[in-house]
C-alpha cells in the first residue's frame, strides 16, 4: 500500500451551464490522496469541495480533466465498490432498528448473505454501536446517527471512505467520539476523505490536509507544513529620525518603555529585512516568531487580499 494512490485528480474542471451563463465550479484542480491516510479537505461554501466529491462518486461526470479511485476512473462499477460514502445530510427509516438497516445497506452494498452478520458486527463495534442494534433509529441523538452513518459506509469493507461534513452540527462530545472512530480506522489502513468546516477537527486527526478555493488546490501538505510554511518573524524596532522612509510596511506602537516601530515578515524577508535596519543605525528592540493556526492559513487563503467567495 505504501506509495499507493487512493484518489487522484488530474486538472479536473466542471462547468454547469445556468440561465446566468456557464458557472465553473472546479478549474484545473490536482488532488493526491495516499492509500492508508486520513484527509482533510477544506474550503468555504462553493469552492467545489461537493462538486469534486460528487465526481468522484460517479453522480457528477466532469468537463474535462481525469479523477481516479485505486486507480480505476470514477464513476465505474470498479471505483465505487472501493468507496464508502457518508452525505452531509443523509436520511434513514426512523421505524427500524440499528440492526435491521444495517442489514440492508450491507446488501446493497453487495456482501455476500453468509457474510452480512458478521460485517455489520465489525461495523458496529468500529463505531461503538453494538449495544444499540437493537435500538430503533429514531431513538439514536444525532451524535449516534453519524456514528451509524460511518457503519454504514463501513458495512461493505472499502478501502476508502468519503465523509462529507462528518461532525457538521453536533456537540463537542459527539465530535470527539468521531474523531476517536477515525483514528481506529487508521489503524485499520481504511483511507478517510473527509470535508470539514472544523479546523481544529482536521488540525487533530488529519495526516494531511488541502485547501480548495475557488475551484483550485492553493494548498496541501500536513499540518507543520501548511501552518509553519506561513509562520511570522515580529521585530520590533527603535528606528532613528530620518530613515522611516527607507522601511517601508512599519507599523508605529507604544509601551511604556517608549515609542517604537513593529514589522511582521516571512521567514524569508526577515533577515534581510533585519540587516538592513540595522544598516540604517536601528536597534532591535524585540524579536519573535507568530505561529499560525490552520484557521489562520484559511483565513489568508479565503479572506485575503484578493479573495472572493
Amino acid at each position: 500500500m505504501a506509495g499507493e494512490l487512493a484518489i487522484q485528480l488530474q486538472q479536473l474542471t466542471k462547468t454547469y451551464r445556468t440561465l446566468r451563463g456557464p458557472v465553473e465550479a472546479l478549474r484545473g484542480l490536482d488532488l493526491e490522496v495516499r492509500a492508508g491516510e486520513i484527509f482533510g479537505y477544506i474550503g468555504v461554501n462553493g469552492a467545489g469541495k461537493s462538486t469534486s466529491i460528487k465526481i468522484l462518486l460517479g453522480l457528477s461526470q466532469a468537463t474535462s480533466g481525469q479523477a481516479e479511485v485505486f486507480g480505476e476512473p470514477a464513476g465505474t462499477l470498479a471505483a465505487r465498490n472501493k468507496i464508502g460514502y457518508l452525505p452531509e445530510v443523509a436520511t434513514y427509516h426512523e421505524f427500524m432498528s440499528v440492526e435491521e438497516l444495517l442489514r440492508i445497506h450491507a446488501r446493497l452494498a453487495g456482501v455476500p448473505s453468509g457474510k452480512v452478520e458478521e460485517r455489520c458486527g465489525v461495523a458496529l463495534e468500529s463505531v461503538k454501536l453494538e449495544d444499540r442494534r437493537r435500538s430503533r433509529i429514531s431513538e439514536l441523538s444525532k451524535g449516534l446517527k453519524q456514528r451509524f452513518g460511518v457503519a454504514q459506509a463501513l458495512v461493505g469493507d472499502p478501502p476508502l471512505l468519503i465523509l462529507d461534513e462528518l461532525t457538521s452540527g453536533l456537540d463537542p462530545f459527539a465530535q470527539r467520539d468521531l474523531r476517536d472512530i477515525l483514528v481506529g480506522l487508521r489503524e485499520r489502513k481504511i483511507t478517510v476523505f473527509f470535508s470539514s468546516h472544523y479546523m481544529t477537527e482536521v488540525e487533530n486527526v488529519c495526516d494531511r490536509a488541502a485547501i480548495i478555493h475557488e475551484g483550485k488546490l492553493q494548498v496541501c501538505g500536513t499540518i507543520p507544513e501548511l501552518t509553519q510554511n506561513r509562520e511570522k518573524v515580529e521585530v520590533v524596532l527603535q528606528v532613528p529620525p530620518g530613515v522611516l522612509d527607507q522601511l517601508p510596511g512599519l507599523e508605529p506602537i507604544s509601551d511604556e518603555v517608549g515609542e517604537f516601530h513593529r514589522a511582521s515578515l516571512s521567514r524569508d524577508e526577515a533577515d534581510g529585512y533585519i540587516q538592513k535596519c540595522l544598516g540604517l543605525g536601528c536597534s532591535v528592540r524585540r524579536l519573535s516568531t507568530v505561529q499560525h493556526s490552520l484557521e489562520d492559513v484559511f483565513y489568508q487563503i479565503t479572506r485575503g487580499p484578493g479573495a472572493t467567495s
